[in-house]
């Protein structure tokens, strides 16, 4: 966007700058800033100057399930007119696809009954859902039409990663040891249905999209 869009600034807001490419390799008028949390006061810092906010994947950092804080944050950075876009996969609803219909996905299912009955995040995360509502909830003019997406089958694999990668943090940050050895047990087995079956885990895209009329 910043080549097309040469006269533009992206600034990006992140708690971990690790994954983030030096200062150095970024385009022109491009940013990258650590923050402690994204739902402490940037306004302090950033006053009312962005047309467009995006706020994205940001459900494992929502803190008490409350995403309030997060919306009031990123309006008060945000100009009269302007938009906040909110995208989220729904992993309080993680389902399966399989290239073969035919095939048993037994395996992905013990996954992802160990998962629910384990990460307690996840039932509370039945917020993702209601985006619009929230945007609207905070007097943002949300925009109509669908905000529930199935993602192309071309981004599988990449959502499936993604979601083992979830589940492999969550094996270690469970208290007792044994039901994190037995969750990687089970992604290991799952992992070969996915390699030799062609399955993958799945979560809808949620997108939210409101204007700040004021």
């Amino acid at each position: 966007m910043a080549k097309k869009l040469p006269n533009i600034q992206i600034d990006g807001f992140t708690i971990d700058t690790s994954s983030a490419p030096p200062p150095q390799w970024l385009p022109p008028r491009v940013t990258i800033r650590r923050v402690a949390s994204y739902t402490t006061d940037l306004a302090t810092e950033e006053q009312p100057t962005y047309d467009v906010i995006r706020i994205s994947n940001l459900a494992g950092c929502i803190e008490d399930n409350d995403p309030g804080s997060v919306v009031k944050n990123a309006m008060a950075m945000l100009k009269p007119g302007g938009y906040i876009e909110w995208d989220e996969l729904d992993t309080a609803h993680y389902g399966i696809v399989k290239s073969d219909p035919t095939t048993s996905a037994s395996r992905l299912h013990a996954l992802l009954r160990h998962v629910h009955e384990h990460d307690h995040t996840l039932g509370p995360r039945g917020w993702i859902d209601s985006l619009p509502d929230i945007l609207a909830r905070y007097g943002l003019q949300v925009q109509p039409g669908q905000h529930r997406y199935r993602l192309p089958f071309a981004y599988a694999n990449i959502e499936n990663a993604n979601c083992f990668e979830e589940f492999e943090d969550l094996s270690h940050r469970l208290n007792n040891q044994e039901d994190g050895k037995e969750l990687r047990r089970l992604m290991a087995a799952a992992k070969e249905d996915c390699d030799q079956l062609g399955q993958v885990i799945t979560a809808d895209l949620v997108v939210a999209v409101g204007r700040k009329v004021y």
